[in-house]
């Protein structure tokens, strides 16, 4: 992720504060208040930064309506996949041991990662919270039921409409990246030296706050008893040491007032420093794709709550679009009932979701529109399928305030967003091939379900979903969490 060369802004860091953060700190959320934004410009490009146009093909898109089979077939393979094991003797959850003992290995202890005699693979589980479950469960029954009957997650090539993209960690970017990218040279050439040592793999000292450590007895019994679990845990230790590294060599380019300057930093430096940035603004995304074609892209980020009840001022957001632009972008004008049918909507639109509405950002596009509401009613007038098969909805919102009103719907079988995220033609394949975002098929109460205060986060939900080497990079951020 390339930043624009003509760059001449400044980024304020609290130098003295980030140097006393533990190394997780550097790449998780809360750390994104230490730094500033570059320029107001480069945070409206920001979701578009290392994403190229593909010019070539333009017919390589999926047809939204051959699909409908296709998922079908793939929720079958998914469930008979959890109750299948290898039958291989030299091969661990799709790892050829043969293969790994001639490349270069670690050793670890079974207090650090434990063992096991048994070879099967690991299934993909059906229930990963039962907590999540019962709360489904209050908030609809219906959508529980299929959920605790048929839940299902899988990992994709490619982004589909219906399905999911999830954000990757940071370290998980890196060592997936781009061959081009400075990052991912780097961590190939760190994890095979001998800078890098099995220590860094089984340890992680404990700070100065006390923070847990990976050898806890907690984080050890969470670990997967598998060749792949110790595979995960050393690339990604590697990943985060080398960015602890290079981030404290970015921060000592500061002045005495804590001020970077980026013109003055080089090309490896600037580039991760965009990846830490755009990591920290899209910390754990959950998209949904809900168009896919020869033109481009638009997804709907379904784990960023809003709020859970209406006001006036929110209730006019959702319903019409609380703002417009002004003469200037930088001002916003509020947004009023023009008329007294409009007027007149609002009150009814007031009236059913007033005391149980969840909306969610969406994405930083088009934040200024009337919101989007997803549901998974077939029948409900007014409403579109957005991908044939998908059992999921857009649209139909006068029939959804009237059948809440009458107390055919409850208002949280409703999904309000705000906003979606806009990509032009390849830019989102592109994030996905530089290892930002992953692709995941999956049934559609995942995608319905309402994201309000989960016991277990959704991004954490889907990806102990599809099991494998995304479970175990679920287990290795929920180690750096202590909230959970």
């Amino acid at each position: 992720m390339m930043m624009p060369s003509h760059s001449a802004g400044h980024i304020t860091f609290l130098l003295s504060a980030m140097l006393l953060l533990p190394a997780t700190s550097f790449l998780q959320p809360q750390a994104h208040s230490l730094i500033t934004k570059i320029s107001t410009e480069h945070n409206q490009q920001q979701h578009c930064y290392y994403m190229t146009t593909n010019d070539e093909d333009e017919d390589d898109y999926i047809d939204e309506d051959s699909l409908g089979d296709w998922r079908s077939f793939r929720m079958n393979l998914a469930n008979s996949a959890a109750s299948t094991t290898s039958t291989s003797s030299s091969t661990i959850d799709g790892i050829d041991l043969l293969e790994e003992s001639s490349k270069k290995t670690t050793t670890t202890t079974s207090e650090d990662v434990p063992s096991s005699s048994s070879t099967r693979a690991e299934s993909r589980p059906k229930s990963v919270s039962k907590q999540n479950e019962l709360l489904l469960s209050a908030q609809n029954s219906a959508l529980a039921e299929e959920y605790i009957n048929g839940v299902w997650a899988h990992e994709s090539s490619i982004p589909e409409v219906g399905g999911l993209v999830c954000r990757m960690p940071l370290e998980s970017e890196i060592y997936r990246g781009s061959p081009d990218s400075f990052m991912y040279n780097k961590l190939q050439t760190f994890l095979e030296s001998d800078e890098y040592g099995t220590e860094d793999v089984t340890t992680r000292n404990t700070n100065n706050n006390g923070q847990r450590s990976l050898r806890s007895s907690t984080t050890s019994q969470s670990m997967s008893f598998s060749a792949l679990a110790a595979k995960t845990v050393f690339w990604y230790r590697g990943a985060e040491k080398l960015l602890k590294q290079e981030m404290v060599k970015i921060m000592s380019t500061a002045n005495t007032n804590g001020r970077i300057d980026p013109s003055e930093l080089d090309e490896e430096s600037l580039e991760l420093l965009q990846l830490y940035m755009d990591h920290q603004s899209t910390w754990q995304e959950v998209c949904l794709v809900t168009s896919n074609n020869g033109g481009g892209s638009k997804t709907i980020t379904i784990n960023r709550p809003m709020a859970f009840k209406l006001s006036k001022s929110m209730a006019r957001l959702v319903l019409m679009g609380a703002y417009q632009a002004g003469e200037s972008d930088s001002v916003a004008v509020t947004r009023k009932e023009q008329d007294g049918q409009e007027t007149q909507n609002l009150v009814k639109f007031l009236s059913a979701f007033e005391n149980q509405c969840a909306v969610y950002v969406g994405g930083p596009d088009d934040m200024d529109k009337p919101a989007v509401l997803v549901h998974g009613i077939e029948d409900l007038p007014g409403a579109v399928e957005i991908s044939r098969g998908t059992g999921i909805y857009q649209g139909g919102l006068e029939a959804a305030i009237d059948g809440v009103l009458s107390g055919k719907y409850k208002p949280l079988d409703f999904r309000f967003f705000v906003g979606h995220t806009r990509y032009t033609k390849g830019q989102l394949e592109d994030a996905v091939t530089k290892g930002k975002y992953q692709p995941i098929a999956c049934s559609r109460p995942l995608v319905l379900k309402q994201c309000i205060q989960l016991p277990k986060p959704l991004w954490h939900e889907v990806l102990e979903f599809c099991g494998g080497e995304l479970k175990e990079i679920s287990k290795l951020e929920l180690s750096k969490r202590e909230d959970l």
